[in-house]
């Protein structure tokens, strides 16, 4: 595994597991003690993680030849 995988995995996980917490912090102090609040939310805050792991995945792609 070249660096910038090793790097880019790196990142990810730590991020993943910063994102993850900061849901959670979120979730517990501002939504509301309902099944409904929690059923709309965590899908949602689970499909935008999705966004940034997507560039940092793009940049762990070797560079295309010219």
């Amino acid at each position: 595994m070249n660096t910038r995988k090793a790097v880019g995995m790196a990142i990810l996980i730590f991020l993943l597991v910063i994102y993850c917490l900061a849901c959670m912090l979120i979730a517990v102090q501002f939504l509301p003690d309902s099944k409904i609040a929690e059923l709309i939310y965590y899908p949602i805050v689970g499909v935008i993680w999705i966004f940034p792991a997507m560039k940092i995945v793009k940049w762990m792609q070797p560079p295309e030849p010219q």
